[in-house]
């Protein structure tokens, strides 16, 4: 790629990871995809801009990534460069305001480090994302949570660094929040120009630290219960439909807990999660998941909707 020549200019002022070629599969909870052009892990806030910025200047596309999550990438890899969040933070912030608690909370923390902070420090409000994955940015990025909480309903603002490179705050009411969707500026993450999270202000309550870690612990037996933890996956991949049964029930009922393509496979614990059962492409994960919504659709007559982000470009 002609965009990617200068890689040296980007180097002389940078200093965070820099590799060509890198296989997104080392990168992904799925463990598929291809490999992207170029892979940056800043070190600190001032390597994001000045990689956001340099690398606008050159017309490369950029995929900004935390922990790979919720992510399927494409079999012929991504076009341009990959900025992965999850090295990037530092200390979280505590402040009380009257009778709450605002936490300024780093995008690449990771969210179950934050919620047994939030537990064992007494702060109320992050029990609905005990178990969830990944990083808090990502999980803000899709406002990620239970069919009944999410963190649209404790978060305070965000600051983000745009494509110019140039940061700034995003007050609450400048957010536009839904299920499993935030838009910032009228874009959300599946668009390009969506703002990088770089930071996330939640506004808590106080609790009582005993009930709120006993509390974290059942959550989490639960899950490991009732869905595949350990196993490579990108947690459920379906959206829950509007009304009526979940998308788990939906796919469990019509018998297609196990149903496979390759390596790709629906979990027996979880109808709702395809899992990487060994050997699996991001090719074998999409007819997987196309079959399932054809079955759906013609059982039910309801269109499922991913949940995953798909990025990337065929093979």
């Amino acid at each position: 790629m002609a965009a990617l020549d200068p890689i040296a200019a980007l180097s002389a002022l940078y200093q965070g990871v820099l590799k060509k070629g890198e296989p997104m599969a080392r990168h992904t909870t799925f463990k598929s995809g291809g490999p992207c052009d170029l892979y940056l892990e800043p070190g600190s806030l001032d390597d994001l801009r000045i990689a956001v910025a340099f690398l606008t200047q050159q017309g490369v596309p950029l995929t900004v990534v935390g922990d790979g999550t919720n992510l399927l990438v494409r079999d012929g890899g991504i076009e341009g460069a990959v900025i992965s969040l999850a090295g990037l933070g530092t200390a979280i912030d505590e402040v009380r305001e009257g009778n709450e608690i605002i936490l300024t909370v780093p995008a690449g923390t990771k969210t179950q480090h934050l919620c047994r902070l939030a537990a064992t420090r007494g702060l109320s409000g992050l029990s609905f994302a005990t178990g969830i994955p990944g990083t808090v940015g990502g999980a803000m990025a899709m406002n990620a949570g239970t069919d009944a909480n999410g963190f649209a309903d404790i978060v305070d603002g965000l600051s983000v660094v745009d494509i110019s490179g140039k940061t700034r705050m995003v007050p609450r009411n400048a957010l536009e929040i839904g299920y499993r969707h935030l838009a910032i500026d009228g874009k959300t993450r599946h668009d390009n120009g969506f703002p990088i999270i770089v930071g996330v202000r939640l506004r808590l309550t106080p609790g009582e630290c005993d009930t709120l870690v006993s509390e974290r612990e059942a959550l989490l037996s639960r899950r490991k219960a009732s869905q595949p933890v350990g196993l490579a996956s990108a947690g459920c991949f379906f959206k829950n439909p509007p009304e009526g049964p979940s998308a788990g029930k939906l796919i469990d009922d019509l018998g297609l807990k196990g149903e496979a393509v390759g390596g790709a496979r629906v979990s027996e614990l979880h109808a709702n999660y395809l899992i990487n059962a060994g050997g699996a492409t991001t090719a074998d994960i999409l007819e997987l998941a196309a079959r399932i919504k054809a079955r759906v659709k013609q059982a039910h007559g309801i269109e499922l909707e991913e949940e995953v982000t798909l990025v990337g470009r065929e093979t």
